[in-house]
């Protein structure tokens, strides 16, 4: 396109009233659209940094007691083997606890405030 289009087109489009109308707090709703979409990322990745954290340092810990005593590694390991359902339903009721707490109470308060 050569620039003198270009300029006949904008000049055109400058002179014609717009077929749509915006509301008033147009802008308010886009801006709370995307406070509201940055405020979820943000907070699922607190919570998958919490998560993160959590299992590095269940790792390190039971690495350095592997090293220093074994036997209460193999302990604890033959207990969670024997009660695996248990174990896996307090860690699935844990997880979901912080879950809840770090993500999904933050996004219901940040609705209630925004009416």
């Amino acid at each position: 396109m050569r620039n003198e289009e270009l300029d006949r087109i904008i000049e055109k489009s400058f002179r014609a009233k717009p077929d749509f109308i915006l509301s008033d707090d147009f802008a308010q709703k886009i801006t709370a659209a995307v406070e509201h979409r940055e405020q979820w990322k943000s907070d699922l990745i607190d919570y998958l940094n919490i998560i993160g954290i959590i299992l590095v340092l269940t790792i390190f810990v039971s690495g350095f007691y592997y090293f220093i005593n074994r036997e209460i590694v193999l302990h604890i390991f033959d207990f969670i083997s024997r009660n695996v359902l248990q174990v896996l339903l307090v860690g699935f009721i844990l997880n979901f606890i912080l879950f809840a707490d770090r993500v999904l109470l933050r996004l219901l308060f940040s609705r209630w405030n925004r009416t």
